[in-house]
């Protein structure tokens, strides 16, 4: 084999490993935030936490539903979809407490066509796993799911690219590395 030949080889299989081995990492890099401009939504129910707790995620879903141009309606408006959320704390195998949330997407006939799911761990331990969630948690929760959301009615994928070209680290999302 030629020494050309033979190097070539060699930078083609490291390239191939780093490739990879890159799907292996976490990033800090952007994260694609989906936009649906003019896309009418009622936020129906949001069930299973405290008051408080659903009075801090219904602002915060306000907060991430605007800055993703998605525009919330009251129910009586006939929106094109409605929201219907569900919200659970727990505590971990390691102490924690994973806070999860679902959105269900139902159409103007009420059918389901869509269904959104994430969780977040707020570090800590505590009797009520519900007195360990806070804003940060929250803030992580609402605006991935949010994102999902926007994603859906945008008509893409997430991570099958940006539907604008509005990007944000990671790191704001925090599910991306796994927080």
């Amino acid at each position: 084999m030629s020494t050309r030949l033979s190097g070539f080889l060699g930078w083609a299989a490291a390239a191939a490993l780093a490739c990879s081995l890159a799907g292996c990492q976490a990033t800090d890099g952007p994260t694609a935030r989906y936009e649906a401009p003019g896309v009418p939504v009622a936020l129906d129910t949001l069930e299973g936490a405290p008051e408080a707790v659903k009075t801090r995620v219904s602002a915060e879903i306000s907060t991430q539903a605007t800055a993703r141009r998605i525009e919330l309606v009251d129910s009586q408006a006939q929106p094109r979809y409605r929201l219907k959320g569900y919200l659970t704390a727990y505590p971990t195998e390691t102490g924690d407490t994973t806070l999860a949330v679902v959105w269900d997407v139902f159409d103007a006939a009420n059918k389901r066509q869509q269904r959104v799911t994430t969780t977040t761990v707020a570090k800590g331990q505590g009797d009520d796993p519900w007195s360990r969630i806070g804003e940060t948690q929250i803030a992580k929760a609402t605006s991935q799911s949010m994102n999902q959301v926007a994603a859906f009615l945008a008509g893409q994928t997430p991570g099958a690219g940006p539907a604008t070209a509005s990007l944000e680290p990671a790191k704001a999302l925090g599910f991306a590395a796994g927080e």
